[in-house]
């Protein structure tokens, strides 16, 4: 069926369908429906609560001035990079590069804030490798407070990639890259909450079905690709990787070419990789010839020889590629 004329949803165990002219839900994320599937992360949710303990509920509140004001913190607009100072008689001070344009400002603002609030110690002086983990954090609490979970769940987004992504950038008055970087991050975290939602209901059934054919005729190592039909990706959103006990033993790394050949997953056989298990980062390397190796090793002894279909993230091989100057 086209998915430009009709758009799927799932809601009380019944399919519900609708026009994408129907702006009732935001088919492109899952919509206040499909946010049920949305699970936020630690920091996430301290970011939630730090805004609501300080009243601020609404993207016209999301200002430097604003939240400074809130938050009790000093600012000064300097002709010097972007820094945060631990509080002194209860204030907290912070720079920004008066040099830079007010969005970027905006951005070294929020990234700073996480500085100041959850990190002890001069950053100046700590060690790098403890100071990049920090970093990460940084960037990750920028996407969760420039556009929060909360405040997004109230609107009504385009139902096209692009237009959504621009809808954000104005209505958060954040960069494009920020705001598509945010977008997509929601959309995985939605397809990895349905994925486990729509499987689990289903795993108690007794007798064979075609999902569960598609992995019991397997004897050999396979590789999947599921494309979430949210995206307007050409790549898959995942790649799920069957491993037979044999490679699973005897090699140490299995490679992986991005131009597949992958055997394409549809929604209704999710089913069948309800027990996947994840694919860190580090469990990930590249190869002169523009692959991708997977540290069976590395599996193996992380699930005790056990586990045997293992699912590999878009964000992770984007991370990896990203790091060795490639593109998806």
């Amino acid at each position: 069926m086209n998915n430009q004329i009709l758009n799927i949803i799932f809601f009380s165990q019944q399919w519900l369908f609708f026009s994408p002219k129907n702006r009732t839900y935001i088919p492109i994320i899952g919509g206040c429906i499909m946010l049920r599937f949305y699970e936020t992360t630690p920091l996430e949710q301290y970011v939630e609560n730090l805004y609501k303990l300080h009243w601020i509920h609404t993207p016209q509140q999301l200002t430097i001035e604003e939240i400074s004001r809130r938050l009790n913190i000093w600012i000064h607009y300097e002709k010097v990079p972007s820094r945060a100072l631990e509080a002194t008689s209860g204030m907290y001070t912070m720079f920004l590069d008066s040099r830079l344009p007010a969005k970027r400002q905006y951005i070294d603002f929020l990234h700073e804030l996480c500085h100041l609030l959850r990190h002890a110690g001069n950053q100046m002086k700590l060690p790098k490798s403890f100071t990049q983990a920090q970093e990460d954090e940084a960037n990750n609490f920028v996407l969760y407070a420039a556009m929060p979970i909360s405040m997004i769940s109230k609107l009504s987004l385009p139902d096209n990639q692009s237009a959504a992504i621009n809808f954000l950038t104005s209505k958060f008055r954040v960069p494009l890259k920020i705001a598509k970087k945010r977008l997509e991050q929601i959309q995985r975290r939605i397809y990895q909450g349905k994925l486990l939602h729509e499987t689990a209901k289903l795993i108690d059934r007794r007798h064979p079905t075609n999902s569960e054919e598609l992995i019991t005729s397997v004897s050999k190592t396979k590789l999947y690709a599921y494309f979430d039909p949210s995206g307007d990706y050409i790549e898959p959103s995942q790649i799920i990787i069957y491993v037979d006990m044999e490679t699973l033993l005897s090699k140490e790394e299995l490679i992986i070419s991005l131009e597949g050949p992958f055997q394409r997953i549809e929604e209704s056989q999710l089913e069948a990789f309800v027990d996947c298990k994840p694919v860190k980062f580090n469990d990930l390397d590249y190869t002169e010839d523009g692959r991708i190796s997977l540290k069976l090793s590395h599996l193996a002894s992380r699930y005790q020889n056990s586990a045997f279909k293992f699912i590999v993230q878009r964000k992770d091989i984007e991370q990896l590629l990203h790091f060795y100057g490639e593109d998806f």
